[in-house]
């Protein structure tokens, strides 16, 4: 193996280096950030022969409750609103050496989050069939927004928080925070 000439260690490869409980603590606070803003914001536009509305990801989801669409606006609230939350919110509960928590409950936080991670991409999956679907019909238009754009990026540094969380130093804090 390679190593450096001057003080004779070996390189690390970048995604080793990444792999950093403060990095991952910061990454999911930044996510956390612009998840709650891209909540808010226009997320798609719908126009239908003439008309023109502008949902945010809450106000469709609230859209659907007053259209007694109760089963998929459960559904979106769930998947789109409350899984990205509560995935940000433990790994930076995971990654704390101020919560007293056992390395077995930081494990399975951390494992939680990987896990539900793998479905992290159907919310953007929804919103880009949804504009395809619309499209082809003829019958309206559909196109994304602003919040469309920023929940992709809190999702994707939402994973990447994920990635950078380092399991063998969650071990390190133990019980009690020690």
């Amino acid at each position: 193996m390679p190593a450096c000439p001057h003080c004779g260690a070996a390189p690390v490869a970048l995604w080793k280096r990444l792999q950093h409980n403060g990095i991952a603590a910061v990454i999911a606070a930044i996510a956390l950030v612009v998840l709650a803003i891209s909540m808010m914001l226009p997320l798609i536009s719908m126009s239908k022969f003439g008309s023109v509305r502008i949902f945010s990801l809450v106000g469709g989801i609230m859209e659907l409750f007053r259209s007694n669409q109760i089963f998929l606006a459960t559904i979106l609230f769930l998947f789109s609103v409350v899984f990205p939350f509560a995935k940000l919110i433990g790994l930076l509960v995971a990654t704390s050496r101020h919560a007293p928590l056992s390395h077995r409950v930081r494990h399975f936080i951390v494992r939680a989050a990987h896990f539900t991670g793998r479905y992290s991409l159907l919310d953007i999956l929804v919103v880009a069939v949804m504009i395809i679907v619309v499209k082809f019909r003829g019958v309206a238009e559909v196109r994304a927004k602003p919040g469309t754009i920023l929940f992709c990026i809190a999702v994707f540094l939402s994973i990447l928080a994920g990635f950078c969380v380092n399991l063998r130093s969650l071990e390190d804090v133990g019980d009690d925070g020690k």
